[in-house]
């Protein structure tokens, strides 16, 4: 009989994971003891050693680092497979959807009517990062998602992109250039910008502060902060200027803050959306979406 079986490696995932046995037997609601007996038996089972012991808790051999990998694979493709099955039978579970925020605007609103339309559960939504929702597409915590690209390739998993979306200037209401129909990149430039963390979005970030540099001025930074809503509040507040996409200032009215279009970065400085999900799911969810995304913006 085999050492493995999907009890035994969703207990080895959960102290890979947590990094401690006593974390990781919370986050199974089990007690520590058994948890404990379990690694040392499928350990001695295999002949292996898979946790490096210490003070600070357990990480990984090189070996253990294997096996997550290879759990990590199959119980996604057992949630995967029991989903498939369940909409075979007339009984499809609920998809669990992560989303970064630029989501919220547009692909999400258009995933969620299509999914009404076909009478389908209401799906479980978690908001997160891009690397957090590539380890959730990995590990099989989510079925779906709506995230930002480079997007690397996942096994079972397509990737399409829903389209760009260019950025606009924010400008506090009251600024010298809140009247303008239209501005340029370098008329922005001599303020200091409000922005998300660069560890937030490390592409988008050095491609803003490409073009600063590019207008000849220094990047200037007056604030950052993850949340859209928190960087137009600053804005608002006159301690910078900040940017938002087109979408976004369709659909989102901040008091304090005015969206200008910015008239020679269309082509250069915008978000991407894609979305991943498995590669049997994805025309279908892609058709779907970019049929509600055409019909939304067709309307701005």
């Amino acid at each position: 009989m085999s050492a493995l079986d999907h009890r035994v490696l969703r207990q080895f995932l959960a102290v890979a994971e947590q990094g401690t046995v006593r974390a990781a037997a919370r986050a199974l609601n089990m007690s520590q003891p058994p948890l404990t007996a379990a690694i040392r038996q499928l350990e001695e089972r295999l002949g292996l050693q898979l946790f490096a012991r210490s003070v600070a808790g357990m990480t990984l051999t090189d070996a253990g680092q294997a096996l997550a990998d290879e759990a990590a694979a199959i119980l996604g493709r057992l949630e995967r497979t029991e989903a498939l099955l369940l909409e075979v039978a007339g009984r499809p579970k609920p998809l669990r959807i992560g989303f970064v925020s630029a989501a919220l605007n547009g692909a999400l609103p258009a995933l969620l009517r299509s999914l009404k339309a076909q009478s389908r559960p209401a799906p479980k939504l978690h908001e997160m990062t891009t690397p957090q929702q590539l380890d959730a597409l990995k590990h099989g915590k989510i079925d779906v998602g709506l995230l930002h690209p480079p997007i690397p390739a996942l096994s079972d998993f397509d990737s399409r992109s829903l389209g760009r979306d260019p950025f606009w200037a924010a400008l506090p209401a009251d600024h010298r250039l809140a009247r303008r129909r239209s501005l340029r990149f370098a008329e922005i430039t001599r303020e200091p910008f409000i922005l998300f963390p660069e560890s937030q979005g490390p592409v988008l970030y050095d491609k803003i502060r490409t073009l600063v540099h590019g207008t000849g001025r220094d990047f200037q930074i007056a604030a950052e902060t993850e949340r859209l809503h928190s960087q137009m509040a600053l804005v608002a507040g006159g301690l910078g200027v900040g940017l938002i996409t087109r979408l976004t200032a369709a659909n989102l009215t901040i008091q304090g803050v005015k969206a200008i279009p910015l008239k020679d970065t269309q082509d250069r400085l915008f978000t991407e959306l894609w979305l991943t999900a498995d590669s049997g799911r994805t025309p279908e969810l892609l058709e779907m979406v970019c049929h509600h995304l055409h019909r939304r913006r067709s309307k701005l």
